[in-house]
């Protein structure tokens, strides 16, 4: 389980598809991976994936052709960088939400509006997605707890601060971007005893 407060950033380094498997290697300066137990969770884009190598300051995960097609995590491409975070451990401070990394669908950008300091990202979401957005609602974009800003029929929009552009990969987020999203847990079971 996370919080969605991501705890900086990785550089896929390689890539490396064997059977049914691609074992992907991360650098990151974001925490020092030789300090977790392998077989820790790490969420990369807000999914949990499992460390199989850890080293000073790299770690691998093995990711399933499941993963891959459902996630944004097939996309990445050779130093593409990624959002990540480490599991909580009882004790921690929750900022953010409780984010599971399962993911729920992918979503586009649609949408960016530039403003002195911040942007505003609009993006589409499936119909089934729609049931588990509410304005002022949390929503996990690529593994980054957000509240949501506005809902339109098959969308929603969200404002990022400077601190989440400077800490995310949000800032290069542009039209077509491909994201993983989370919906709120809470939202989900307040939908499943409406259903």
């Amino acid at each position: 389980m996370f919080s969605g407060i991501v705890q900086g950033q990785a550089i896929l380094s390689s890539k490396k598809e064997i059977d049914s498997i691609v074992k992907m290697d991360f650098n990151t300066t974001a925490f020092m991976p030789s300090d977790l137990d392998l077989g820790a969770s790490i969420a990369i884009n807000g999914v949990c994936l499992t460390a199989t190598l850890l080293n000073q300051d790299s770690f691998s995960v093995d990711v399933s052709t499941e993963t891959l097609k459902c996630t944004n995590i097939g996309d990445l491409e050779i130093n593409d960088v990624v959002n990540i975070e480490q599991s909580l451990k009882i004790g921690d401070s929750i900022d953010g939400h409780f984010v599971f990394g399962h993911v729920d669908e992918v979503s586009t950008v649609e949408s960016i509006e530039e403003l002195v300091q911040t942007k505003i990202l609009h993006f589409s979401l499936s119909e089934e997605g729609m049931r588990f957005v509410v304005k002022k609602g949390s929503i996990a974009i690529n593994g980054v707890s957000l509240t949501i800003n506005g809902v339109t029929d098959d969308g929603f929009e969200v404002m990022i601060i400077p601190h989440t552009l400077e800490k995310t990969t949000f800032s290069g987020f542009k039209k077509g971007t491909r994201v993983n999203i989370e919906y709120d847990m809470l939202a989900r079971y307040v939908q499943n005893q409406k259903d």
